[in-house]
């Protein structure tokens, strides 16, 4: 399973081709990864804009002008390829790493500008689903993380850097 510093990078990979870009078209090519993927997933994804890519714990998180959040976790063997014109990147990934088997390809968005960002999983340990944002607080995933750093870092903008409420 990637550890944080490896999920932060994938992110960070990701946020060029995903983040303000609209989801032209949301393929998946199975019904399920580690859970069942949500009713009408590709529908639902299809048309929304993605507009931030964040990071809670070992989850990936895209806020979409739906109101909606794509949360993603990449299990153990899951990984990331962004296509754009003839560039081909992993975020995370070695560089020399070799690719992967395309029969393993279960979820693929292309976005406006060109690119496609394709989830490949061979063992399937990985997962995404989508919720109501206005809900991220009490989702079974992500509510026994207790405050997002987002939150925390409003919390503490209250007080100097000697610990005093300013």
């Amino acid at each position: 399973m990637p550890e944080l510093p490896e999920v932060e990078t994938v992110r960070r990979g990701l946020i060029p081709a995903m983040e303000g870009r609209r989801i032209i078209s949301a393929q998946l090519r199975r019904k399920d990864l580690r859970f069942a993927f949500p009713d009408r997933m590709a529908e639902r994804l299809t048309g929304t804009r993605v507009e931030r890519l964040d990071r809670r714990a070992k989850y990936l998180l895209a806020r979409l002008g739906s109101g909606e959040t794509l949360l993603m976790h990449l299990g153990m063997s899951g990984r990331f390829s962004i296509t754009a014109d003839d560039l081909a990147r992993q975020p995370g990934d070695f560089v020399y790493a070799p690719a992967a088997n395309p029969a393993h390809d279960h979820v693929v968005l292309q976005l406006e500008g060109g690119a496609t960002v394709t989830y490949n999983d061979p063992r399937r340990f990985g997962f995404m689903t989508l919720f109501e944002t206005a809900q991220e607080a009490s989702h079974p995933f992500l509510a026994p993380l207790g405050t997002s750093t987002e939150k925390f870092r409003t919390s503490c903008s209250k007080f100097s850097p000697t610990g005093m409420p300013s």
